[in-house]
Parts: structure tokens; C-alpha cells; sequence
């Protein structure tokens, strides 16, 4: 599992737009892609269709014990996108995690902790960071193995790059972890001579590590935006779409293989991830009961409404034999692609499944 942070403190420089569309094209190309939101902001999360502050559960409860004096595993938050991506999102109480981890070292390896005992087999994981160089971002960068930094070119494209990279070191020195990092040029106009000049002073600050790739300015983007989906989903042969595709394709090439250090590899069985989707066009409603969660409605039990009338959840299951049904809007009814039925003590039928 390669760990990627895309950080950079200044705002507006595209980091989140990056985060999504990069996460989006390693799913594009077939690799299992968690992207994780660590922006109080939850805009990475908002960018593909999911509301943060609609969620019992989110990055949040993943870093932090709640009441019962339990950290949520990521398996509990992550929902999933499109084939082959997930989010874990964000939540607006992380903006309260720098108070909550002062003055406590182990702190700045929670996010590390967790992935490491991430039970899905991701290839790899995207971190969007926040817009600051505090608890949230260190940990992204703890946990990486590869940082790339969006610089827009602008006048002010390169304030505070030199904190990053400040605390990139420390991170080495005290941690005695060096993620490799790249610079990215993001909305990049080469028309005006601006966008020249500051490109140049990038290539003189970062060197050999400043990305071949670049990303445009294009409509296709900001339309993306507008829907809440990836450009590479909105449309994939636009610039914007390519100009993703190919920065993936340039990272993958750097990245290669597996290399030493990385996070082990949480080869589990794929039949403990459990897919349940079901087409219910005219349902505002959707949740699925059954042995796993104790037949119990709520919040945590609730489908995911995606596009044409299809509805998601993605379930972790131990090997076992469970019952279960969907309830649309209060009705209960069997998963009408499962035919393993059996009978219940109240004179109806469970849809049953087996994980071996």
C-alpha cells in the first residue's frame, strides 16, 4: 500500500481538486484507491458527492476516542465512491483535533496506526491535507510515502513551501522517514509570461523533483466541481481529465514498485468485502438489516444513493453465515439479485449469504 499526501499550506493552489482527481485516475486505471480527507473543510469529501456534516461517523472518530473510550477503525467511515475508490471523510470537529493531541508525542502517528491496520486491500491511498502545517497535515506526511505539492503560478505560488519542506525534515530527523517529494504546476496558463517565470523559480527551488506534468485551466474541471464528481467520471477526454491521467500515469512510473519501508500489505481474502447494491429507483430510503449489525436501523445502516437509482453499501464481514434484508422507505424486502432464502421465525424469508 503506497501512501500519497498532497499538501500545500496556502490555499486555493488546487490541492483538494488534485487530491480527488488523482485518487480518481489510480481507480481508472484498476488500483484500489482510498482517498482520505483531512480537511476540517471536507471539501475533498464534498468534490465527490458526500456531505460530511450528514455523517455519524468520519476521520474524526478515526482519530480520537469518543465516550466509550474507543477510536473507530477506518473500516467504520469508509464509504465508497465508484469501482475501485473510497472516501474516508472529513468531518468540521477535526478542526478541534490540535487542542485534543497537545503535548501527547504519539499523536503524530494516529493516521499512520490506522492505515497500517487497515483490513481492505488498498493499493493506494491519497491524503488530502488541510491548508496549515499543524497535527492533521504531520501526520498525513508521517504516513506518506510520496508528497506532492500543488503550486499554482502565481506571485505568491511559492509562500510557505519552505515550511513544508522545514517540516518534511523534521519528520526525517526525529522520525527517521523521508518521503520523496514533488512539486505539480497547477492551473497553468504557459500563454502569459508570468506563468513562465514562476514555473522557473519552481524548477530552481524543487530541482529534478518538480513533476514533467502539469494541469490546465479548464472548464471541465470547475464543471466536475460543480457536480460533485471527478473530472476523469464528467468527462474523461477533456484536458483537464488528461492532464489527471497523465500526472497518475508519472507518478506510478516513479513510484514503481513496493519499496522498503512502505506499510506492510493487508493482503486479506476480497470475499471479506462485501458489496451490496440495489436498484430502487423511486426510493428516498434505504437501509440494510441483518445479522452483522444486529438487525438494527440506523444512521450507520443507511445505503449510499448513487447515480440512475442505484443504491450502495460496503460491508466488512468476518467468515460466517448471515441473514439479512433491505427495509425501502419502512418496507422489508429480500436482495432480489440473492437467491439463498430461508425461512425466519415470524413466517417470512432472509435473503442468507456465506463468506468462506
Amino acid at each position: 500500500m503506497h501512501i500519497i499526501a498532497i499538501s500545500n499550506q496556502k490555499g486555493g493552489c488546487g490541492k483538494t481538486t488534485t487530491a480527488i482527481n488523482l485518487a480518481a485516475a489510480l481507480a481508472s486505471f484498476g488500483k484500489k484507491t482510498l482517498l482520505v480527507d483531512l480537511d476540517p473543510q471536507a471539501h475533498a469529501s464534498f468534490g465527490v458527492g458526500i456531505r460530511g456534516d450528514k455523517l455519524e461517523q468520519s476521520m474524526y472518530n478515526v482519530l480520537t476516542a469518543q465516550e466509550d473510550k474507543k477510536k473507530k477503525f477506518m473500516e467504520d467511515v469508509i464509504v465508497p465512491i465508484d469501482p475501485d475508490f473510497d472516501l474516508a471523510p472529513s468531518h468540521i470537529l477535526l478542526s478541534t483535533i490540535e487542542q485534543e493531541f497537545t503535548n501527547k508525542d504519539e499523536s503524530v502517528s494516529e493516521l499512520y496506526d490506522a492505515l497500517s491496520s487497515l483490513s481492505f486491500p488498498y493499493d493506494y491511498v491519497v491524503i488530502d491535507c488541510p491548508p496549515s502545517l499543524g497535527f492533521l497535515t504531520f501526520n498525513a506526511l508521517r504516513a506518506s510515502k510520496t508528497v506532492v505539492v500543488p503550486i499554482e503560478l502565481s506571485s505568491f505560488s511559492l509562500m510557505g513551501v519552505d515550511k513544508l519542506l522545514s517540516m518534511i525534515e523534521l519528520i526525517r530527523v526525529k522520525l527517521q522517514h523521508t518521503p520523496k517529494v514533488f512539486a505539480l504546476p497547477v492551473m497553468v496558463d504557459m500563454r502569459t509570461n508570468l506563468s513562465k517565470h514562476m514555473l522557473e523559480e519552481i524548477r530552481q527551488t524543487f530541482g529534478e523533483h518538480i513533476l514533467t506534468s502539469s494541469v490546465r485551466q479548464t472548464i471541465a474541471i470547475r464543471e466536475s466541481q460543480a457536480r460533485g464528481i471527478s473530472v476523469v467520471k464528467h468527462d474523461r477526454k477533456s484536458k483537464g481529465a488528461i492532464d489527471y491521467l497523465m500526472l497518475c500515469q508519472e507518478l506510478l512510473n516513479k513510484i514503481g514498485g513496493a519499496s522498503q519501508g512502505e506499510l506492510p500489505s493487508t493482503e486479506e481474502p476480497k470475499s471479506l468485502i462485501r458489496d451490496f447494491v440495489l436498484e430502487a429507483t423511486e426510493a428516498k430510503e434505504v437501509h440494510l438489516v441483518g445479522d452483522f449489525n444486529g438487525w438494527q436501523v440506523s444512521e450507520n445502516s443507511l445505503l449510499w444513493r448513487k447515480e440512475e437509482g442505484l443504491w450502495q453499501k460496503r460491508v466488512f464481514l468476518e467468515p460466517g453465515k448471515y441473514r439479512y434484508k433491505y427495509i425501502i422507505d419502512g418496507r422489508w424486502v429480500t436482495d432480489p439479485v440473492n437467491e439463498h432464502l430461508e425461512s425466519n421465525p415470524y413466517g417470512g424469508v432472509d435473503s442468507v449469504l456465506e463468506i468462506q
